[in-house]
């Protein structure tokens, strides 16, 4: 499969699948209702990419998907999120799957309220 630019996704790790994991990062944190991306329990949905760490997105390897953790806001329909999101990435990616865990849910200051003194 190709991405965008005609470089193979789930291949070996070049240039090019490392600029598609900054690609999907940025449209991924571009959807309003996410909070942010999260790299999971052990920090394991990360791209390795030169000198540091792409936490929240990995480019899968020959027929493995691409993988999302994400934090979305309290607001956010979790289902159609995600399927906006994988269907965004998926074209991005060149039709490859997307599996998505949302890792946790931003809530509003003003709904948690400030933090109680001792």
């Amino acid at each position: 499969m190709a991405g965008p630019t005609g470089a193979p996704v789930g291949g070996a790790r070049t240039a090019d699948t490392d600029a598609l994991a900054e690609l999907v990062a940025a449209a991924v944190t571009a959807h309003p209702a996410v909070a942010r991306l999260d790299g999971g329990l052990f920090g394991s949905v990360a791209t390795y990419l030169p000198g540091r760490r792409l936490v929240g997105v990995r480019i899968g390897q020959g027929t493995e998907p691409v993988e999302l953790g994400v934090v979305l806001h309290l607001s956010a329909r979790i289902p159609d999120v995600a399927r906006e999101l994988r269907r965004e990435v998926s074209a991005l990616c060149g039709g490859t799957a997307v599996n998505i865990t949302v890792a946790d849910l931003a809530v509003p200051a003003a709904v948690v309220g400030p933090p109680a003194t001792a």
